[in-house]
């Protein structure tokens, strides 16, 4: 017989058999001939067919037999029930995964571990370390609505599973080694590997549904470190970060109908985007100044972030516990801080050209072309940046001033302190480094000598002393703490100081190496983490860096016997 499900289309034909199953009437056991079946007559049809061909057809002695012999019809008419969804086995203040899942998507996440979570342990030495390490510089999340619903843990407030994966991934760059070790990961690269994997695959099953939860996870993945083994760079997920935050309005003020929490959470959000993307992409950073300097409108609008924006206050002991009572959400001076750090940052990025020195470093270390083009992307002139600079420095308020411990062994807030205004200082001097080399790039003959080298000296001594932050921030074994764009700095220090190195000063007597292994021993201590430094300690290892050296050093500068650093290395 010819399935009737050929015929007619399968709602047609639902409708037919349903109106004829309470008049259901044995038939003979010949089927008809004619293969024109009329709709009303096909369930008797599949009857007489299943009587003859199933094994009860010996018999059926009671109405059960009759019902699961009308229930296999169905079956076969219909196909099977729906298969149920396997239970995921996640905590409580986990949220469930978005229905329109297939269960073969659910099946394919277990597989790849998408539903394993760290031990408890671990877990709470994860989160110590993001909130020491990641938020300051990243505060995208609601931190206490997302502590208070895994201390908790009672299903009432829930966090995205995609989100937290996220959290555990950007933790796992600062986590002590010790901690790694005693879950039964032989070293950081092999658990960064594996939560790296989990946000992967969820982030390729489209498995979260709040589009600026999404955003937040790929700030999380790209903010600190190179993405381990991944097919796409950070280039990437920064460009499809930026259109996503875009199109959810993270880069306009929020009407008066948001709550006030949302309102700072977004804000803080669309500027640690803001932020990265200055810092470190020049092509998707030219895109932005293009739209800002836009005279009939500016698509940027919302509010510069303030301290209003953060959430400064004694956590509750509860929420404290899963965090290993960390220091912080105890210490509203250190909340404070971590606060003026990160606003801080947000001025200095709004003028600085890091972006240009990252990106040209990067194409000399990796051999690509146009590595010697200097983009000019700012509103500003040379001058006019430097001068705006200075004043950023000169006003810097003191809780994001760079200064070391006082104590012989500082606490764990001690240090996160000390590394974020590290950092800060190391923006700084990266920022006034381009600009110098910047204007240097502009400088024609004509220009008064004294002129020239009063930029060639200012240029100098901000690679002198980012050497200098480097060696202090080694000494207190943080070097490895350090964000992936700290490479580029350390590479043009490095040839800064091989020339000197080479050329004999005024007196006649060669540079100290000192400061060149110094440099040299904190980029292997990034090469784990930064794709950078990773690639040129192999090349420095392999005898095969001196075309690299060459180019950095291609357009030297020097007036008299003074050694002045390089404008083609920004």
């Amino acid at each position: 017989m010819v399935s009737p499900t050929k015929r007619f289309r399968r709602g047609n034909f639902r409708q037919g058999y349903i109106a004829t199953v309470s008049n259901v009437k044995r038939v003979g056991p010949n089927p008809p001939s004619d293969a024109r079946i009329l709709p009303e007559r096909l369930f008797e049809s599949q009857l007489r067919q299943s009587e003859q061909e199933g094994p009860w057809t010996r018999g059926i002695n009671d109405e059960s037999d009759a019902l699961e012999n009308y229930v296999s019809i169905m079956h076969q008419l219909l196909g099977p029930e729906p298969v149920d969804r396997p239970s995921v086995n996640t905590p409580r203040y986990v949220s469930e995964l978005p229905s329109r899942l297939e269960v073969s998507d659910l099946v394919y996440l277990e597989n790849k571990g998408a539903f394993c979570l760290p031990t408890v342990p671990f877990r709470n030495q994860l989160l110590k370390s993001y909130v020491l390490w990641v938020h300051p510089q990243v505060p995208v999340l609601d931190l206490e609505k997302f502590l208070s619903a895994i201390a908790a843990n009672d299903g009432e407030n829930r966090i995205s599973l995609l989100l937290f994966h996220a959290v555990m991934f950007a933790a796992s760059a600062f986590v002590d080694i010790s901690h790694i070790q005693t879950e039964g990961y032989m070293s950081r690269k092999i658990v960064r590997d594996v939560l790296f994997r989990r946000v992967k695959v969820l982030l390729d099953l489209n498995c979260e549904d709040d589009r600026i939860t999404t955003v937040q996870v790929l700030l999380l993945l790209i903010h600190w470190n190179d993405l381990p083994h991944s097919e796409k760079g950070a280039g990437h997920w920064i460009g499809v970060c930026l259109s996503l935050a875009m199109s959810i309005g993270l880069h306009r003020n929020c009407d008066s109908s948001v709550p006030p929490s949302e309102q700072r959470m977004r804000r803080r959000t669309w500027w640690s985007l803001h932020n990265h993307t200055r810092l470190t992409d020049e092509n998707l950073l030219s895109v932005m100044r293009m739209q800002e300097d836009r005279m009939d409108r500016n698509i940027f609008d919302v509010s510069m972030i303030t301290l209003s924006d953060f959430q400064i206050h004694v956590f509750a002991p509860e929420i404290r516990k899963v965090v290993d009572d960390c220091e912080v959400l105890r210490d509203v001076e250190y909340q404070t801080s971590q606060a003026v750090v990160f606003i801080e940052k947000t001025r200095l990025c709004l003028s600085s050209r890091f972006s240009t020195t990252l990106n040209r470093v990067q194409r000399l270390v990796c051999g690509e072309a146009n590595s010697d083009a200097f983009t000019h992307m700012n509103r500003l002139t040379s001058h006019d940046e430097i001068e705006e600079l200075r004043r950023w420095q000169f006003h810097l308020p003191s809780p994001a001033v760079h200064k070391c411990p006082t104590y012989l062994i500082p606490t764990d807030c001690e240090r996160s302190i000390y590394l974020h205004q590290s950092w800060l200082r190391l923006l700084y001097l990266g920022a006034l480094y381009a600009a110098c080399c910047h204007e240097l790039q502009g400088m024609s003959g004509d220009h008064a000598v004294l002129e020239r080298n009063s930029r060639y000296g200012l240029a100098e001594k901000c690679l002198l002393d980012v050497t200098d932050v480097l060696d202090e921030i080694d000494s207190l074994e943080l070097s490895e703490q350090l964000p992936c764009p700290t490479s580029a700095l350390i590479i043009l220090a490095l040839a800064y100081h091989k020339r000197c190195a080479r050329i004999p000063s005024q007196g006649g007597v060669q540079s100290s190496p000192r400061p060149l292994h110094k440099c040299w021993k904190v980029l292997r201590r990034l090469k784990e983490t930064s794709d950078l430094a990773a690639r040129m300690t192999t090349s420095v290892e392999d005898e095969s860096c001196d075309q690299i050296w060459a180019s950095i050093l291609s357009t030297p500068y020097a007036t008299g016997n003074t050694i002045a650093p390089l404008s083609g290395a920004a």
